[in-house]
């Protein structure tokens, strides 16, 4: 045999046996997860029933269930790089839920498939009918200036092969709220109570929890027929600068063509999120004096929230 034919031979043969190699490893390249994969993010609210304002009257009976479901539960998806949202928000209405088990724990649950990369994800919970509207991470508020009993999760992932496919969500809440309670009965030529406040605002930062807009808010409450001539109570809400703050109150009583009926100013009213500031006395007077500056508990106004919410009140489903 010549050299040439040994050569050729040999070459044949390094070759047959390489191939055979080449092809398992492409074989195992593309088998193998990349960072340019893909998958399925599923996220579940723990505690998306809460104790409202409205039902907490500050104690806690053994056995006793006050319970109320935030009517709306909406989870964003955000690119951490770029602040611009991914995909469509995705809303919960609890309306759309049955009592039954199975579906009402549906309610709570989010699963969303999503490529390798860095997120913010936003999860809100909030009690009306009015259009959430978020902008951005940085400004979320809803129509018509509406503060709503809110409640926020907001945190950063990373996903690839080795993250964590189902995360638990624990809402903040993230409003304060001030209440007149009346001890007289509502006039019959009542149409609206009006709140005006100088501090607050209506736009909520996600990333941080607060507002940035601390300009004051007025909020409306209509009064429907059924609530006048009677004891009431009248409750609103709004986003904080900072953890604590004190403000102005001026609450009014409007009737027809929001002529002013009632009136009564409150002067350095302490406000905290996650807290209830509450007035009670008589609102509907001829003299309306106002209230007096730094109130306390003898003035009849008093915070009665000292407890966490979403700490210390859930329903296990």
């Amino acid at each position: 045999m010549s050299l040439y034919m040994s050569t050729r031979n040999t070459l044949l043969l390094f070759v047959s046996c390489l191939l055979p190699l080449l092809f398992s490893c492409q074989s195992g390249v593309e088998e193998a997860p990349s960072q340019e994969g893909e998958c399925t993010v599923n996220f579940s609210v723990t505690n998306y029933r809460q104790v409202s304002f409205d039902d907490f009257d500050g104690t806690s009976r053994a056995g006793e269930k006050i319970v109320m479901s935030l009517k709306n539960l909406s989870l964003t998806i955000f690119d951490a790089e770029t602040n611009k949202q991914v995909g469509s928000t995705i809303l919960h209405d609890s309306d759309d839920y049955s009592d039954n088990a199975t579906t009402a724990k549906a309610f709570s649950n989010f699963s969303v498939s999503l490529p390798y990369g860095h997120y913010y994800v936003l999860v809100l919970g909030y009690n009306n009918t009015y259009k959430c509207n978020i902008a951005s991470l940085n400004h979320i508020s809803w129509e018509n200036d509406y503060v709503p009993n809110t409640f926020l999760y907001c945190e950063e992932f990373t996903l690839d092969k080795d993250a964590n496919l189902n995360r638990e969500v624990t809402l903040k809440h993230v409003v304060a709220a001030f209440r007149v309670e009346t001890e007289d009965a509502a006039p019959a030529e009542l149409k609206k109570m009006r709140f005006i406040s100088s501090a607050g605002g209506t736009v909520l930062d996600a990333t941080k929890g607060f507002t940035s807009q601390n300009t004051g808010r007025t909020s409306d409450i209509v009064v429907p027929a059924k609530k006048l001539g009677v004891v009431d109570t009248f409750t609103v809400y709004v986003f904080l600068p900072e953890e604590q703050i004190k403000t102005n109150y001026t609450v009014q009583a409007l009737g027809v063509g929001d002529a002013v009926l009632y009136q009564k100013r409150f002067s350095d009213v302490p406000l905290r999120i996650n807290y209830l500031t509450e007035w009670e006395g008589i609102f509907f007077e001829e003299d309306g004096d106002d209230t007096p500056d730094v109130p306390d508990m003898q003035n009849g106004l008093n915070i009665r929230w000292t407890t966490a919410w979403a700490d210390t009140i859930r329903l296990t489903p």
